[in-house]
C-alpha cells in the first residue's frame, strides 16, 4: 500500500472494534478507536484520519447526529455506516445525512474490506484535485466546489461527487438506475426509489443551461442516464 491510510473507527462494541482493529492493520492501514461519537469527533479535530467507520446505535449522541456533525466540517472526509439497522429507509437516511457507504451488519470480512478500499481509492482521486469541465461549468474534486459561468461558487456533497464521478467514468453508454443504486450508493439495485433521480436533478441544476431539456445528463427513457461532455 504506497499511502498509509488513518481510519478512525466509532463503535462501542468492543469485540467488534477489536476484531475490525485487527483486520484493518493487517492490510496495512493505521487504525485509531472511539466508543463514543463524542469523542470520536474529538479525535477527527485533532488527528488527521483518512476514513471513519462509523456505528448509528451509540452511547449519548447517535450515529446520524454524529454524521452532520463530521460533514458540517469536513465534506470529503470518506465515512462508511456500519450498523446493525437494516431498513431501506435507515440506509437512506444515513446516505441522506452525508455517508459514502453503508454496510450492514453482520456482514462478510472481504466485502467490507473491499468497500474501505473502494472509498479510499475515491478519495485519492478527489485529493488529486483534478478538474472537471462540463459545458461552461468547472467541477474541483479537491474541494467539491463548482464554479458556474457567472464566477459564482457552490458546493456539492460528498454523494453527488460519486454520483458525477460514476457517470463521466462512463460517458457515453446508458447507466440504469440499478447499476448506480448498487455502485454509487451501495443499495438493492431493486428497491423501489427515488433517490437517483432527485440526485441527477440536483446536478443537472449545476451543468446544464436548462435543466429541464439538459444536453450533458440526457435521460434514456425506461432505461437510465446517458453522460455527454
Amino acid at each position: 500500500m504506497s499511502i498509509k491510510w488513518r481510519l478512525l473507527i466509532i463503535e462501542d462494541d468492543q469485540p467488534l472494534a477489536l476484531g475490525l482493529h485487527i483486520n484493518l492493520e493487517a492490510e496495512g492501514y493505521e487504525v485509531i478507536h472511539a466508543s463514543s461519537a463524542e469523542r470520536g469527533i474529538s479525535l477527527l479535530a485533532d488527528s488527521s484520519i483518512d476514513l471513519v467507520i462509523l456505528d448509528l446505535m451509540l452511547p449519548g449522541m447517535d450515529g446520524i447526529e454524529a454524521l452532520r456533525s463530521i460533514r458540517r466540517d469536513d465534506p470529503k472526509l470518506p465515512v462508511l455506516i456500519l450498523t446493525a439497522k437494516s431498513q431501506t429507509e435507515d440506509k437512506i437516511e444515513g446516505l441522506r445525512a452525508g455517508a459514502d457507504d453503508y454496510l450492514t451488519k453482520p456482514f462478510h470480512l472481504e466485502e467490507f474490506l473491499l468497500r474501505i478500499k473502494r472509498m479510499l481509492d475515491r478519495y485519492e482521486w478527489y485529493k488529486s484535485g483534478d478538474l472537471l469541465r462540463i459545458g461552461d461549468t468547472r467541477l474541483d474534486f479537491s474541494t467539491l466546489e463548482i464554479t458556474g459561468p457567472d464566477g459564482a461558487v457552490s458546493r456539492i456533497t460528498p454523494h453527488e461527487a460519486n454520483l458525477i464521478q460514476y457517470l463521466v467514468s462512463h460517458q457515453g453508454r446508458i447507466v440504469t438506475r440499478s447499476e448506480l443504486l448498487k455502485n454509487v450508493w451501495g443499495l438493492d439495485p431493486d428497491i423501489e426509489t427515488r433517490t437517483v433521480d432527485t440526485f441527477i436533478s440536483r446536478i443537472r441544476r449545476y451543468f446544464e443551461n436548462d435543466s429541464s431539456a439538459p444536453e450533458h445528463i440526457v435521460s434514456i427513457r425506461g432505461k437510465g442516464y446517458r453522460f455527454m461532455p
